[in-house]
């Protein structure tokens, strides 16, 4: 839909902000079950391990996304629309849901922006109405490789969202000016440079460091119930996800 019959904005984080997970796990938890040989990517992240903050979260990315190595565009995308499937609604925050309907209802643009894949973020976007989404533009070229690289070199994460989907705002915004009727959620602090340009923000189950930035700025929190009982209990599904145990 054009951005001229839209009035005011709705901005979303995806990962633990509309679904309790990290979408980049339950998705490599969902083709490890289908191909187990697959679980041997697990040793190359190993061995990178050392050097994560060296690599960045952009890099570890690559590394992570080495399970997928060897898989062609077709497979892969027949697994993302699977998945989604097999997620969307269920395995999603309803309270969320029901407030991009509304936004929608209100006739605001919504967008979806992600530092998860692109492979599934587009379906799952178009299975909740969102107007527009982003997500990491990973390389694919017919087949994945070891480690992929992105299309725009880019990691969608933090201050990277923002420039991505500028060309929806009004013509006249700049950097750090408020947009008009905006709304933005997340559950990260990585998501400050997008929460930052809206009027009016909530936080999701929030990182601890997101809680203390949004309390001091007056934003709304949400707490939905989440599939998982303490950090502890959180990781640990985490860890079986990366293996396909989950």
């Amino acid at each position: 839909m054009e951005n001229s019959t839209r009035s005011g904005y709705a901005l979303f984080d995806l990962d633990q902000t509309i679904i309790p997970w990290d979408t980049q796990l339950l998705f490599c938890n969902y083709v490890l079950k289908r191909e187990p040989l697959r679980r041997l990517h697990v040793l190359g992240l190993i061995l990178f391990l050392p050097f994560t903050k060296l690599l960045g979260a952009g890099g570890m990315k690559r590394v992570f996304l080495n399970y997928l190595v060897g898989m062609d565009t077709t497979t892969l995308d027949t697994y993302a629309r699977e998945f989604v499937d097999e997620v969307f609604p269920e395995g999603m925050y309803p309270e969320v849901l029901e407030i991009v309907k509304e936004h929608k209802e209100a006739g605001r643009l919504t967008v979806l922006n992600s530092a998860s894949p692109e492979f599934w973020v587009k379906y799952l976007a178009e299975k909740m109405e969102f107007d527009h989404y982003y997500g990491t533009q990973v390389e694919i070229n017919g087949r994945m490789k070891l480690f992929p690289d992105f299309v725009t070199g880019d990691n969608n994460k933090g201050a990277t969202k923002v420039p991505r989907m500028q060309h929806h705002f009004p013509a006249e915004w700049q950097e750090g000016e408020i947009l008009p009727d905006s709304y933005g959620y997340s559950d990260s602090h990585a998501d400050i440079p997008m929460l930052v340009i809206c009027e009016d923000n909530t936080m999701v189950n929030p990182t601890d460091k997101l809680e203390a930035y949004g309390k001091r700025c007056g934003w709304h929190k949400i707490t939905p119930d989440r599939p998982t009982n303490g950090k502890w209990s959180m990781a640990f599904a985490c860890m079986k996800q990366a293996l396909g145990l989950y």
